[in-house]
């Protein structure tokens, strides 16, 4: 219930801040556009256009996850994902509003992916290459009575433009905005707590307005607590043409932080003879932040460890139109793992994302790009670099600057060729427009113990490691050579792991499973193995052997890695008081960076259908206070009574009793190590006690399933708005006749929709399962699948109904208000 509650203050908040952040009006402009997947011609740019064939839908969209993986046909490969890209043309009508005749009306995107142009009436308003930065067009001087027609060519035609799947398409939100013909510009406050003092903050507004007849006007603003109450007000110059910078002093403001993540709302009003002509609202919020190489980070004061993930803007079964209940869905689940920060590799995320982690605790390392001016992928945005990179990184960092949540900018990842020349210029201009430090994913090269860090991060505030920060002595060798300078793991560590697959032997990367560029640039293993932290194996003989059979799926015992384990990872962090923290490769499995037949890696401590692995609870018992303990693996493994299997226990707490059949396996101490028991198999029911001292705060069990019956639901919510982007996620697990999951079902499920609802998309976690998403049918993975649905238009009653050949039916019922 906090989440629920949470999650509606969070969505007023971003009701406040972006569908009514002006005291112009703003529109959300995504309902009812046409869209072609062809490239019609520019006459589509003029409004008499027949587009009547066209298919109406509503934004955001993402084309490329409605298509049908293929091999070659896409002309995408392991980078992007094996789905289709193309040119795309998006097209809106709608009718001119006589009160618009002494306003100005402009158009923003917050995201087109990738090489939009934009046309009104067929007057072409501009170009943007970049698909992650978002821009406004001003539509003013090209309207007409009547109708008028924005039209929008989005070419994703050469498909290698990202790594990794990046999307196709208007896949953010658009907005239209009507407002003076003087207003405040896009992104145009800038919030800045310039001295925290022991009982007060003294701050500093700065705002820049767009007046182009050099009016007299004054901007007057105020800062506003959560409850309404005004805490601080600043009045501006009176005769201002174009920007002003206030002075606010607020007295013992409340401090942000993820425990406690106070935020305060910021009202900057522009004002003409008392008149007001324009209204920003910007969530604020007070905090410092200290960067040295002596104690790492500090936050208001604290030491604090960075208990951080890699993100990508993508989400599985919605690509990268995410609907705010998957992306808030997502953030609580990492933020109940333990999760205090995410680094948003490798590019900006929506504006939706930002304002959660402001209202929920997460900070932020906020990363620009991937690659500089030498692509990655062949048609990536590199080869735009050049022109546009002053632009776009200037718009990203006036758009983010004022979240508390942003601790520090990245300028680039593993960037090919990295001359220091940009290196500088981007630093320079970061320094510029914001006071946060400068960091960078990994160097280059990234791999290997050569890295020249005076030659690759001399310009740098924070040195950034990636995989090179997980070799032994390459941490202990950056230190002795260079003990003045910070330092963070941006991309630490690598492991793997397929929810619901495990095997008892180590499994490395190199040496079982290598990565393209592995296969290209073989190094022998016996090599490589002297540079990685050794992983006991669990047994001398393999326990599930049947697994081998599947090259793509790496064990979810914590034996699969790059170069080390993640405890192992999060000891040597925290064994350096010198390291800021750790933001581990990644968060969730995410589209591309796999082979075929693979739809996505491994990579992910959730799979890509938003299902936890063992391993996010591994990072919970280390990252978290709360009593837990969680047991693995399952316990269902027929025809083999008798023989030893580990089991292995992750906890947080004092000690843990295993339980085989209500009998003791003996109590363990938790001394910062997995807890391993090596037991005979036997059926039935095994549990495991955490206790601190002898009381027991928290236990886990898992039992052996019998034939598989029907499914269960485990549903996030059962009531959606109406007309909304409402979200339901239903998870289904194929249970026996007592409930148990089947942890080796592979069930075909179809879904019948009835009522106001619509199929948003179905997944099932498999990285080989290369399914359609928009298909009523899916086929469980290790006795699991997830189906998303959303609200029609109208209320009333629905029901999703389950069937499969071998399994009971299972309805559920849901309500559209």
């Amino acid at each position: 219930m906090k989440y629920i509650s949470q999650w509606k203050w969070i969505l007023s908040l971003l009701l406040c801040c972006f569908f009514h952040a002006e005291a112009a009006e703003v529109i959300r402009f995504d309902l009812g556009w046409k869209f072609s997947l062809n490239d019609v011609g520019e006459e589509a740019v003029f409004p008499g256009y027949n587009d009547s064939a066209w298919r109406t839908l509503n934004l955001p969209h993402d084309w490329s996850i409605e298509g049908t993986y293929e091999q070659t046909a896409n002309g995408t490969d392991w980078q992007s994902g094996f789905l289709p890209a193309g040119i795309g043309w998006y097209r809106k009508t709608f009718a001119y509003d006589p009160a618009w005749a002494t306003k100005k009306v402009r158009i923003r995107f917050d995201g087109i992916y990738l090489n939009s142009e934009v046309w009104i009436n067929g007057h072409s308003l501009g170009k943007r290459p970049n698909g992650y930065i978002g821009f406004e067009y001003d539509l003013t001087p090209y309207l007409r009575k009547g109708n008028n027609c924005i039209a929008v060519k989005v070419d994703q035609s050469k498909p290698l433009t990202g790594r990794w799947y990046t999307g196709s398409g208007i896949y953010r939100h658009v907005h239209l905005i009507i407002s003076s013909p003087v207003h405040i510009s896009y992104s145009g406050v800038y919030f800045k707590v310039d001295t925290f003092l022991p009982e007060k903050a003294l701050c500093s507004v700065e705002v820049s307005v767009v007046n182009p007849e050099k009016e007299k006007v004054r901007i007057v603003s105020c800062l506003q607590d959560r409850n309404g109450i005004i805490v601080a007000e600043s009045f501006g110059t009176e005769d201002l043409f174009g920007q002003d910078k206030m002075r606010m002093t607020v007295v013992s403001p409340k401090r942000w932080s993820p425990e406690n993540p106070i935020v305060y709302t910021l009202i900057c009003r522009l004002e003409k003879s008392g008149k007001l002509l324009d209204e920003v609202r910007q969530l604020v919020g007070f905090r410092s932040l200290e960067f040295s190489p002596e104690f790492g980070f500090k936050l208001n004061g604290e030491v604090t460890k960075l208990k951080g993930v890699c993100d990508h803007h993508t989400a599985g079964a919605v690509g990268a139109a995410v609907p705010e209940d998957i992306l808030y869905y997502r953030l609580k689940l990492l933020k109940e793992m333990g999760c205090n920060a995410i680094r948003t590799s490798h590019n900006p995320f929506s504006p939706e994302f930002y304002t959660m982690c402001d209202t929920m605790g997460l900070m932020v390392l906020n990363e620009g790009l991937d690659g500089w001016n030498i692509p990655k992928a062949v048609d990536d945005y590199g080869n735009y670099f050049d022109e546009w990179w002053e632009k776009d990184m200037t718009d990203f960092i006036k758009r983010d600057r004022n979240h508390p949540s942003v601790i520090m900018w990245s300028i680039g990842n593993e960037v090919n060729g990295a001359s220091q020349e940009i290196q500088r210029n981007l630093v320079d201009l970061f320094h510029s427009l914001d006071v946060r430090p400068v960091t960078q994913g990994g160097a280059d090269p990234t791999r290997g113990m050569s890295v020249d860090y005076k030659k690759n991060f001399g310009m740098l505030d924070i040195v950034g490691f990636n995989g090179n920060g997980e070799e032994i002595g390459e941490l202990e060798k950056f230190r002795d050579k260079y003990p003045s300078v910070c330092a963070v793991a941006t991309e630490v560590p690598h492991t793997y792991q397929t929810r619901g697959v495990y095997r008892t032997k180590t499994q490395w990367r190199r040496r079982d499973f290598p990565a393209p560029w592995e296969k290209k640039n073989p190094i022998k293993w016996d090599l490589f193995e002297k540079r990685v932290f050794p992983i006991p194996d669990l047994a001398a003989e393999e326990f599930f052997p049947e697994e081998e059979i599947h090259p793509y799926y790496q064990s979810s015992y914590d034996n699969a890695s790059v170069r080390i384990s993640v405890r192992r990872a999060w000891q040597r962090t925290c064994a350096f008081p010198w390291l800021m923290g750790e933001f581990r490769w990644g968060s969730f499995d995410y589209l591309g960076e796999a082979e075929w037949p693979q739809r996505c890696g491994n990579f992910g401590i959730i799979d890509v259908a938003a299902m936890p692995k063992d391993a996010y609870y591994l990072y919970q018992s280390l990252w978290t206070d709360k009593p837990m303990v969680h047991l693995l693996p399952h316990w269902t493994h027929m025809g083999k009574e008798g023989k030893i299997v580990p089991v292995v226990v992750y906890t947080n707490c004092d000690s843990v009793e295993l339980l085989l059949n209500n009998v003791s396996l003996g109590t363990q101490p938790y001394k910062g190590e997995q807890l391993v028991w090596n037991i005979p198999y036997e059926s039935g029911r095994i549990e495991a006690k955490a206790k601190n001292g002898n009381r027991i705060v928290a236990t886990d069990m898992q039992q052996t399933a019998s034939l598989a019956y029907t499914v269960s639901c485990s549903a996030n919510k059962l009531e959606l708005q109406a007309g909304s982007a409402e979200v339901a996620r239903l998870e289904f697990s194929v249970v026996d006749r007592n409930g148990v999951l089947c942890p080796y079902a592979s069930d075909e499920l179809s879904f019948d929709l009835d009522g106001p609802i619509r199929l948003l998309g179905v997944d099932n976690g498999d990285p080989v399962d290369m399914f359609p998403y928009k298909q009523p049918r899916c086929r469980s993975f290790r006795g699991k699948c997830v189906l998303l649905i959303q609200a029609a238009d109208i209320p009333g009653k629905a029901a999703v109904t389950v069937r499969s050949e071998k399994l009971t039916e299972k309805k559920i019922m849901l309500e559209i208000k």
